[in-house]
């Protein structure tokens, strides 16, 4: 068997002919357009959460939160937007006897934070007795499903005759006597 040498295969000159200036100066110019692609999202992304949480903080600071909560509010969300979308809409839409902590520790703990303020929002524009929401707020937050609860008491609430916490009770456990039932037969 001969004796093969790589460089006789592959000889030095042969790389010069496809380095010339014009194959580098193209190569050059898709990797810095590439580049450009990738940092264009990721300065886009920064820029919307900076000002998710400058528009989180400063609606809430506008509703007499105190700088501490608001930062620890805005700080801990995951959508801070949402957050203060949430306490603005429910605070906007309820009298004095909600104090804004309360509306803040409601919107925090809740899976779905834009229904309830859309819950609260609704019931409370709907149902004539006003004295009550906070037990409005409390269903709205304990409901799986805000808007739909919400539906379900003011649909109610057009043809029945229940006062709002037995909408409320009803709408939120809604076999709630037929399980009392049930448990008293099993005794």
């Amino acid at each position: 068997m001969p004796s093969m040498n790589f460089s006789d295969k592959f000889p030095l000159s042969a790389p010069k002919k496809y380095l010339n200036k014009r194959w580098i100066s193209l190569a050059a110019i898709q990797l810095f357009s590439c580049s450009l692609l990738m940092v264009i999202p990721e300065v886009a992304t920064a820029q919307a959460n900076r000002k998710s949480f400058r528009i989180c903080s400063r609606d809430l600071l506008s509703i007499g939160l105190s700088e501490s909560e608001v930062a620890n509010a805005c700080g801990a969300a995951l959508k801070p937007r949402d957050l203060s979308r949430c306490v603005t809409k429910i605070y906007d839409n309820t009298t004095e006897e909600l104090p804004a902590q309360e509306i803040l520790f409601n919107c925090q703990r809740v899976r779905r934070v834009d229904e309830l303020g859309t819950c609260v929002k609704k019931i409370n524009k709907s149902v004539k007795d006003t004295s009550n929401e906070s037990a409005v707020l409390e269903s709205c937050r304990l409901s799986l499903l805000p808007e739909n609860f919400s539906s379900c008491v003011i649909g109610l609430s057009a043809n029945v005759g229940l006062s709002t916490e037995e909408l409320l009770a009803t709408c939120l456990n809604p076999n709630q006597e037929i399980s009392e039932v049930d448990s008293e037969e099993e005794s």
